[in-house]
């Protein structure tokens, strides 16, 4: 139901004391079906190690092409009844927030669900993170709209859901809620702190319930890295940020490749399917997500060379699997891709006694590869560092984190490479994934923005702010204090504002501020 302005303010102003309560309702909903995701993903992997690891004859290699194509064919359905949840997911979460998607969120979370199911269970190399993002997102928007919350307090409790997601995907309730506040809305309103961080830790508790108290990964840095070493974390991010680069532009090169092919979109996951049922019998390392190859890898030493096939292998088939549209993330083999990077970064220095081989750095360098490779690919330092922390449970080396995320952060600037998720979701803008009704498109919304020192308004007359059509600043908030704005009102740094506008015209007044 469309609400007039003078409700939409009313509720606004209200909003702080419901978004605690929602938070929590949030947090369970979003957590419970994010961890039970988590949860069914793991037996989909096993099941998939089994399949691969029964002797093939010709008979069960009939029954294993019927089978991969018929799940890369289930997979396509899915996505062409679900557009928005094809992918990593968190693209669509993004446009929901700008007001340029609206999903389905009960078709979404099916979609989302089975289908990442049925990844997992061919082997594609795919990751949780972005499904459970998006299962969260859209849990919270089917809690919001149950609760008969208007657009305003539901884009919060999505993001309060993303939030969740993440945290139940990794165990890492403060990077859940940092994606939130630094890669969806790019600032700290305590609008969307309070009711992310909320959720998030009450999804980390679940996910702790059910796999327990340790870090997603095994391992953990036991000797902190010399600073004599130190020079080693700026060619490592070097390294890892040109590899990150590369891998963008190859899983961007691959999706363009893929919408080319002269067959329907619901064939296409079926090409990766069948190539992961090839690397299944040829190369099983490439296989899933990955988590199950940096702990390997971590256990058992391997050559440069046995190292360097997985990383391009398991680079090109990530692209292959994500392009096909089937319904996975790239959080965890970007991680994966990173991990191998360090370890084959140490091993050459190790061999060449580059490095003091009296104290064993492996482990320092695969989570340091793993931190800038996230960096340099997501574009998002502090997710990077604080990710990586919280999945390996070691704070040991937080400043040599700080150090080669900004180094691989730079790289990809300096190559002018746009951050992944980014230029996703401008190619999801292009496709027109789905029509929007028009009920949706002219609901107002009040979204709040933080005017940084340096910005062009600052100190400038609202009357002289040229804001694109159809926006007004209805409130600025600066310290404790709320102003009515009026015409002659100065803006200044750190203001936070509140500017009513429409979901039609909201991403425009969202990357005009990000922009000044």
């Amino acid at each position: 139901m469309k609400s007039s302005t003078k409700d939409i303010l009313n509720n606004f102003s209200n909003m702080k004391k419901t978004l605690v309560f929602d938070g929590i309702l949030v947090g369970i909903g979003a957590g419970f079906v994010s961890v039970s995701y988590r949860f069914f993903l793991s037996y989909m992997e096993k099941i998939c190690r089994y399949l691969y690891s029964i002797p093939l004859n010709f008979t069960y290699f009939l029954i294993l092409i019927i089978l991969l194509s018929s799940l890369g064919f289930i997979v396509g359905l899915l996505v062409k009844w679900a557009p928005l949840s094809s992918g990593s997911g968190i693209p669509q979460v993004q446009g929901e927030l700008m007001g340029v998607f609206n999903m389905d969120a009960l078709k979404t979370i099916i979609s989302k669900f089975v289908g990442g199911s049925f990844a997992a269970l061919g082997g594609l190399s795919l990751g949780r993170e972005g499904p459970s993002i998006q299962l969260g997102a859209a849990t919270a928007k089917l809690i919001a709209k149950f609760l008969r919350r208007d657009q305003n307090e539901q884009r919060y409790l999505i993001s309060a859901g993303a939030s969740a997601g993440l945290s139940a995907a990794f165990s890492a309730p403060i990077s859940g809620t940092i994606f939130v506040l630094e890669e969806i809305h790019k600032n700290f309103s305590h609008l969307v702190l309070v009711p992310a961080i909320i959720a998030s830790v009450i999804a980390d508790f679940m996910s702790k319930k059910i796999f327990g108290l340790s870090p997603s990964f095994s391992f953990s840095v036991k000797t902190p890295l010399s600073l004599n070493e130190y020079g080693h974390i700026i060619i490592l991010g070097i390294v890892i940020g040109l590899i990150g680069v590369s891998f963008n532009k190859t899983l961007l090169s691959i999706q363009t490749l893929y919408k080319k092919l002269p067959i329907k979109n619901e064939f296409k996951p079926i090409i990766a399917f069948l190539i992961a049922g090839i690397f299944g019998y040829t190369f099983p390392y490439v296989l899933g997500g990955g988590h199950h190859v940096i702990e390997s890898l971590v256990a058992n030493r391997v050559s440069i060379q046995l190292l360097t096939m997985i990383l391009v292998l398991n680079l090109l088939f990530t692209a292959i699997s994500y392009g096909s549209t089937a319904q996975g993330g790239i959080f965890l083999p970007t991680l994966v891709i990173g991990a191998i990077g360090g370890g084959i970064y140490y091993n050459i220095i190790a061999h060449f006694s580059l490095i003091d081989i009296n104290n064993d750095y492996f482990v320092n360098f695969i989570i340091l590869a793993m931190a800038a490779m996230l960096s340099s690919v997501v574009r998002s330092p502090i997710i990077s560092i604080m990710l990586v922390t919280e999945m390996t449970g070691s704070f040991e080396h937080i400043l040599s984190l700080c150090m080669v995320s900004i180094t691989a952060y730079l790289v990809a600037e300096i190559c002018r490479c746009k951050p992944i998720y980014e230029e996703l979701f401008e190619r999801m803008l292009n496709s027109s994934l789905q029509e929007t009704e028009n009920n949706y498109i002219n609901e107002k919304v009040l979204h709040q923005f933080i005017i940084n020192y340096d910005s062009a308004i600052s100190g400038t007359y609202i009357k002289d702010i040229d804001m694109p059509f159809n926006a007004l600043i209805v409130s600025i908030k600066r310290l404790d204090n709320e102003i009515i704005p009026k015409g002659n009102t100065v803006i200044k740094g750190g203001d936070t504002i509140t500017v009513l506008t429409d979901n039609k015209h909201l991403k425009d007044i969202i990357d005009y501020f990000d922009n000044i």
